[in-house]
């Protein structure tokens, strides 16, 4: 029994040490996601989304699953915003149109990954995420309304030494965290600017 318990903990302990921290541009003002947006007049938006993959700078065609995954993702965080009613793959229902670019930046760290996975995680490994989201607001003739970008960088490290951080800084949830907190500044930043209306 207690070798099992020895092999399962070894295990969990390799596969569960890791931590993310998001840094977002000097200037961002983050958003207070969780209160009510009863005053704005919500909208029924369409969306059209185009992702683009990088890695190492060098773009990479991205799976159409993954395609859909982002739109799906970015469909429910505009949702969870608080500014918008309802959100239509069809944009020609729609009273405001999005077009939405989602980028990937993604940097591996290929020397630091080696040795640490020679070392079995002792010496951690990291690598960052360039989230870039840039929205296109457009009226249903197709004029621009508006354009927005917001980016953020997430640092994610693998190693043993994170394992007591991982709860604090699950990588899902601060991800979760990261992009609602893109979409409702760019959400917000056109409310502001009468885009919504």
């Amino acid at each position: 029994m207690r070798k099992y318990f020895r092999l399962i903990s070894f295990v969990l302990s390799i596969n569960l040490n890791c931590a993310t921290f998001i840094f977002y541009p000097e200037n961002f003002e983050k958003v207070a996601t969780n209160e009510s947006r009863s005053e704005i007049n919500k909208k029924t938006f369409g969306i059209n989304v185009k992702y683009k993959l990088f890695n190492d700078d060098v773009e990479e065609l991205p799976s159409p699953k993954r395609q859909n995954e982002i739109s799906k993702m970015l469909e429910n965080f505009m949702l969870k915003s608080g500014y918008v009613s309802q959100v239509k793959s069809n944009t020609e229902s729609a009273e405001i149109n999005c077009d939405i670019i989602y980028t990937k930046k993604i940097y591996p760290q290929d020397g630091l990954t080696f040795l640490s996975g020679i070392t079995l995680l002792i010496i951690p490994t990291m690598f960052s995420i360039n989230t870039i989201i840039d929205v296109s607001f457009k009226d249903k003739k197709g004029k621009l309304l508006g354009r927005y970008e917001r980016n953020a960088e997430s640092f994610n490290w693998l190693g043993l030494v994170f394992l007591p951080a991982m709860p604090f800084y699950f990588p899902e949830v601060e991800g979760r965290e990261m992009h609602l907190q893109l979409i409702s500044s760019i959400f917000k930043e056109a409310s502001l600017n009468n885009i919504l209306k």
